[in-house]
């Protein structure tokens, strides 16, 4: 029965991920539950590497927005830091937290314990077509993306620091009530 329950909590997890990545439909969620649906559905990619996540955001922060754009960005994030931070002999961290900040935004980090971004390259991350991954599968549209997503929908903003040798951090602030226009 436990076994029957886990694969039911499954199905309907991937079920609500799919709805939420297929629509821009805004609606109320958990914070801490979407971010685990969405790290079941791509624990089959994570898996294929020697890396870990791990995820300390805390259940009740709640958010009126757009789960589906949400998902998108931190997917794109999660894959960029398994793309990019690590090199193959490593076994690299990626930590996903968030913090509220006051009673109208959440501060949601994604880090990574990697390589890092050279100086060079940190004030052109978010450019369209800019990788360091050319024909190595870095289309340089991933980082772009998630800026204009963050920016779009949800009405927030996106922030990267690092240094090299010391992995990085985007930071994204985002309203916990997406705006209406």
């Amino acid at each position: 029965m436990r076994r029957l329950r886990h694969a039911a909590d499954l199905v309907s997890s991937f079920k609500q991920v799919a709805v939420d990545q297929t629509s821009v439909n805004r609606r109320k969620f958990d914070l801490h539950e979407t971010v685990h649906e969405i790290l079941l559905t791509m624990g089959p990619a994570i898996r294929m590497t020697h890396h870990s996540i791990e995820c300390t955001i805390k259940k009740g922060i709640v958010l009126e927005s757009f789960p589906g754009p949400f998902g998108q960005v931190l997917t794109n994030l999660v894959n960029n830091a398994l793309l990019h931070a690590f090199d193959a002999s490593s076994l690299g961290k990626i930590t996903i937290s968030a913090t509220q900040r006051g009673a109208t935004h959440v501060e949601i980090t994604v880090q990574d314990d990697g390589s890092g971004i050279p100086a060079a390259n940190l004030s052109r991350v978010f450019d369209p077509f800019f990788t360091t991954k050319l024909g190595k599968g870095g289309s340089g549209l991933g980082l772009n993306i998630v800026y204009n997503l963050v920016h779009e929908a949800p009405g927030g903003s996106i922030t990267v620091a690092s240094a090299p040798g010391s992995g990085a951090c985007f930071t994204l602030v985002i309203p916990l009530t997406a705006p209406t226009s």
